[in-house]
């Protein structure tokens, strides 16, 4: 079977829609070609009738996909961690460690508390890296630290990450500011699962009380079928029942979905129409 067959017989939305999407992607290719470079990043837009989630969400959401955007070496990253820092970054930064390179600096929680207190501290960090990742436990602290240079707009809010992959029966140890137990492991190679999929896949932050979604899901060079098996991905994602999407139950709960670049319109993937009812329903 081809791969372009397999697509038209898995794509979430059918068939027509797919023909929409292949459509649309043909013209965003001929638009872009004719104006600027052929890297240009393509996203899919989600409008929703009704906002997904109610509360404010401070976590991105990864989105697996099968055509992955980037690779982890090309990123420069900074990783905020619990205080003292010395037992992870001796551990993650030790030779021929699986995050030997990985990692551009690491802070801690009370280094970024105290140049936080100077703006243009923050907006060097913001300019600084590309992705910042920190250590779930000290997330609750993240938007106060970082505020709205990092988190208004969502512009460049952290991804959270775990030093270890949860174990109930995982040796608990006493650190030397508290005597109570604490899971202090800290896995190279978990960690450095967790960095590649950040890095490769795309992601979401959810908007409480918002009705649109984006994401870049490709380049505008790459062949269409890469784009259409990755906004696949995408709808799987938010359409299937899982930990992390299943958000949107029914087509009825979709107002519009859409590909654009930041600098062409949106073009059409799916418009909901609702179905009129004929005199034999309306009796």
């Amino acid at each position: 079977m081809s791969c372009e067959k397999s697509i038209e017989m898995e794509f979430k939305l059918g068939s027509d829609s797919l023909k929409s999407t292949k459509k649309s992607l043909k013209s965003l290719k001929s638009h872009i070609q004719s104006t600027s470079g052929v890297n240009e990043p393509v996203y899919l837009t989600i409008n929703t009738i009704n906002p997904l989630i109610k509360s404010k969400e401070y976590t991105p959401r990864v989105i697996p996909l099968t055509n992955k955007l980037d690779k982890l070496e090309n990123k420069s990253i900074l990783l905020i961690t619990k205080d003292p820092s010395t037992p992870y970054r001796n551990i993650l930064t030790e030779k021929d460690s699986p995050t030997e390179d990985v990692f551009n600096e690491i802070y801690t929680l009370s280094r970024l508390r105290k140049m936080s207190s100077k703006q243009k501290n923050l907006i060097k960090i913001f300019k600084e890296f590309d992705l910042i990742v920190a250590d779930f436990r000290v997330s609750k602290f993240l938007p106060t630290v970082l505020g709205e240079t990092f988190y208004v707009k969502n512009k460049k809010i952290p991804f959270l990450i775990q030093m270890a992959k949860p174990d109930p029966n995982a040796k608990l140890t006493k650190t030397a500011k508290s005597h109570k137990l604490k899971d202090e492991r800290c896995d190279a190679k978990y960690i450095k699962g967790q960095m590649n999929s950040i890095a490769r896949n795309t992601h979401v932050i959810i908007p409480a009380g918002g009705n649109s979604l984006s994401m870049k899901i490709g380049f505008i060079d790459w062949n269409t079928e890469k784009l259409i098996e990755n906004i696949n991905d995408v709808l799987k994602f938010f359409m299937e029942k899982h930990p992390h999407g299943g958000l949107i139950k029914s087509t009825k709960m979709i107002k519009n979905i859409q590909v654009k670049t930041s600098e062409s319109v949106s073009l059409p993937v799916f418009e909901y129409v609702e179905e009129e009812l004929s005199d034999s329903d309306s009796d």
